[in-house]
């Protein structure tokens, strides 16, 4: 790894003639079709240009430093694109969607560009941003994750682990969120994943240089997003350069990553291909590097692609997928544990323009599989089995009924199936394998009334054939905007989310005889109420205040009257009490966000959260659940220097995760942890906090360009506590820290 950084900083740079180009096309959002005829604003250099009649345009031989697009259509919404970074070793493509401006009689307004805030989704209005590659990939300790990027956003908290990625939203539990790609629900995409209905694990699968512009949710989504009770991660992959093959290889600590894309076909088709493998693993096994890892090895390896291929009347077919494989093996004296998990998603889809909106269809197969074994002297104690190969099908409908009104109506079918088993203990507590299905309709109207206020309404409705859980959820959110330049939004919105499979058959044994207490267990249900006020100042900041309620009702708790047990309060596993839908939540806080977009090199995003969440179990007593914080704030500033120096900073500080202590004098007396159950979730761990700092130095040559990173992730080494345990050895509290300074060097090339 020294060699490549020693080899990056001395490779000269060379200044002649080094160019690049910019191209890009224009679409209409609702109907896709091209837009021609349009003018496209290019500064530095004041150049413009027209699109064609296939909606394209393109700046050629520009001089390598930043740019800024402005596009202007006759009878559409203005739209910029703040920032434009060309480097020598990759073109610049822009796939833009323009929305029709609705023109409102008797009213002249000068409305503020405002794209680089909104969500991508038009239907949704409140407690929602676009996730912005360009901004995100520089973000000071987020490893190219976009679970660990979206840390910095308002009310979105980590576990207290720095070795996860969960993403805790407005103190829900992590196993709430929604992963969505490419408009289709998809498995978890992280290596390592904790369990069963984990949503996160050490790394992601899919590294932020593979994804376009996404969204990301926080509460009171519109009526399309079902299955998701905390928040939604909507992402798109990036497509392929459709005219010239590129290519980017990177080595860093995390992995070793390859990526090619190029034009397929004569009619703009393209494709993408990116693939990753753990770098420990290779020097490991390369014999390079000698590391003391104890007896543990973990490896994993990745695969993201897409390829696109449009048509002239038949619309365009996108094939895309992401896999992902890892496995870890801890082998010690007496005992050993192996555990191999792989999860394959593959998609087809297929937007077709028709005369008032547009169809798309996208059907997709992917499974999620874990094998666990645990042995001890060669003699197998455990055996754990889960696989879920899944089908589903999403379709929708937007129909235009002219520039201030849309109507979207959808299904999305889903067929779970599960090969579940589980040995422990001389007991199968799991033995199931077959199939059932999941439904999912919706409708919802999107309706600007003036130019200044907008509405959207819809429902949701879903069927769990399993147990024939079922539910109507209802959504509706309204924004008024100001002639000041503010936003003032309220949403409400009723939402829910499946337990994974195997908590519905878990087997719970009377002494022979079994039986699956948790079978009809239904899903708990959320009422989000959200109102916001977002207020721009000047051209490229914007201050955000959202204040925000969730109640939560039938939510699974023991059925035992004196046991607290709730899966609000659970991040992921097989719980082995018997459930009942009789508890309830209550999660509130504010929400402040104070952004500078990246314009003239320089950006910051600074955010704070103060919420309370609080749980009832049957025995209707309120407790803190371990999600419980209290508060949470982020800095990120970063800066530019003459288009090769970036330097970014981070600081995190929240307060620190609800635990119940131990009762060190009864744990020594029994020998074991004994908990203090009369102070359930009332202790808490000391405030966490940490600094990063992230550096790069770009250095063009004539067709390529070498990227050298440091990501250097808590530069101050705390010691931020974790977990309490007791030592039975020591008889004594031992501590549990998040991890101490971590550097993460790279070193990439794109030509």
């Amino acid at each position: 790894m020294r060699a490549f950084i020693i080899i990056g900083l001395f490779i000269s740079y060379t200044s002649f003639s080094q160019t690049q180009n910019i191209r890009g096309r224009l679409l209409d959002k609702h109907i896709q079709q091209p837009i021609f005829l349009a003018d496209i604003y290019l500064s530095p250099g004041n150049q413009v240009v027209k699109s064609d009649s296939s909606g394209y345009f393109a700046f050629s031989h520009l001089p390598l430093t930043s740019y800024q697009i402005r596009v202007r259509a006759l009878g559409y919404e203005e739209f910029s694109v703040p920032k434009i970074e060309l480097i020598a070793g990759k073109e610049s493509y822009l796939a833009i969607e323009l929305e029709e401006k609705p023109i409102f009689l008797q009213e002249v307004r000068v409305q503020a560009e405002k794209s680089k805030e909104v969500a991508k989704n038009e239907f949704t209005l409140v407690s929602a941003r676009q996730f912005s590659l360009l901004e995100a990939q520089r973000y000071a300790g987020g490893f190219q994750d976009p679970a660990r990027m979206a840390l910095n956003f308002a009310g979105v908290t980590n576990a207290g682990s720095d070795q996860n990625n969960e993403i805790i939203i407005r103190g829900n539990s992590p196993k709430g969120l929604l992963w969505r790609m490419e408009g289709i629900e998809i498995p978890n995409p992280n290596h390592f994943g904790d369990g069963q209905g984990s949503t996160s694990g050490i790394i992601s699968m899919i590294n932020s240089t593979s994804l376009a512009n996404s969204d990301f949710m926080s509460g009171a989504f519109p009526a399309e997003y079902g299955n998701a009770s905390s928040g939604v991660f909507d992402l798109s992959l990036r497509r392929g350069n459709n005219q010239k093959k590129e290519w980017m290889t990177m080595l860093s600590v995390v992995g070793l990553d390859v990526a090619g894309e190029g034009p397929l076909g004569n009619k703009g088709g393209s494709y993408r291909v990116g693939l990753r493998y753990s770098t420990l693993e290779i020097l490991l096994k390369s014999g390079l590097v000698n590391i003391n890892t104890g007896n543990f090895k973990p490896s994993y390896r990745d695969l993201n692609y897409l390829i696109e291929l449009p048509t002239k009347k038949s619309g365009t077919f996108t094939l895309w997928g992401i896999a992902g494989a890892n496995n870890t093996e801890d082998i010690k004296t007496t005992t050993s544990d192996f555990t191999n998990s792989h999860v394959v998603v593959g998609g087809l889809s297929h937007k077709l323009p028709v005369k008032s909106g547009h169809i798309k269809t996208v059907l997709a197969y992917m499974t999620e599989s874990t094998d666990i074994i645990q042995e001890t002297r060669s003699v197998t104690t455990r055996e754990q089995t889960y696989q879920y190969p899944t089908w589903r099908l999403n379709s929708y409908y937007l129909h235009r009924f002219n520039s201030t009104a849309q109507l979207k109506i959808g299904i999305n079918v889903s067929q779970l199936g599960y090969n579940l088993y589980e040995f422990r203990n001389k007991l199968i507590y799991l033995n199931e394998k077959d199939n059932t299905f999941y439904w999912q309709q919706y409708i919802q109207f999107h309706k600007k009334w003036t130019s200044q206020l907008s509405m959207t309404a819809g429902i949701h409705r879903y069927e769990f054939e399993l147990n024939k859980a079922q539910g109507w959820e209802p959504r509706l959110s309204v924004l008024w905007e100001t002639k000041s330049g503010g936003r003032l939004g309220l949403g409400l919105g009723v939402h829910s989310r499946l337990d994974p499979l195997s908590l519905y058959f878990y087997k719970r044994y009377t002494g022979q005889s079994s039986n699956q207490p948790n079978l009809n267990i239904k899903p708990a249900v959320s009422l989000h109420q959200v109102v916001s006020y977002d207020q721009r100042i000047g051209e490229n900041t914007r201050l955000k205040l959202e204040a925000y309620v969730q109640n939560i009702s039938q939510a699974p708790v023991d059925s035992n009257r004196n046991n607290p047990f709730s899966l609000l309060n659970y991040s992921s596993g097989i719980p082995t009490q018997v459930l009942e839908n009789s508890g309830i939540g209550e999660n509130k806080g504010i929400e402040l966000t104070l952004e500078r977009f990246l314009s003239n090199d320089f950006y910051y995003l600074i955010t704070a959260s103060v919420f309370d969440t609080k749980y009832q179990a049957k025995k209707n007593v309120w407790y803190n659940t371990q999600f419980n914080n209290n508060y949470a704030a982020n800095v990120l500033v970063g800066k530019d220097f003459r288009q090769k120096f970036s330097v970014n900073l981070r600081y995190l500080i929240r307060g620190g995760n609800r635990y119940t202590p131990i009762n060190l004098t009864e744990s020594i007396k029994r020998n074991t942890t004994v908990l203090t159950s009369s102070q359930l979730m009332q202790a808490q761990y000391p405030t966490f906090q940490r600094l990063d700092l992230s550096i790069a130095y770009k250095l063009n040559r004539a067709k390529h360009t070498w990227t050298i990173r440091a990501d250097l992730q808590n530069i101050l080494d705390i010691a931020n506590v974790i977990e309490e345990r007791y030592d039975s050895n020591a008889k004594a509290l031992t501590y549990r820290y998040a991890l101490p300074l971590i550097p993460i060097l790279s070193t990439r090339v794109d030509f």
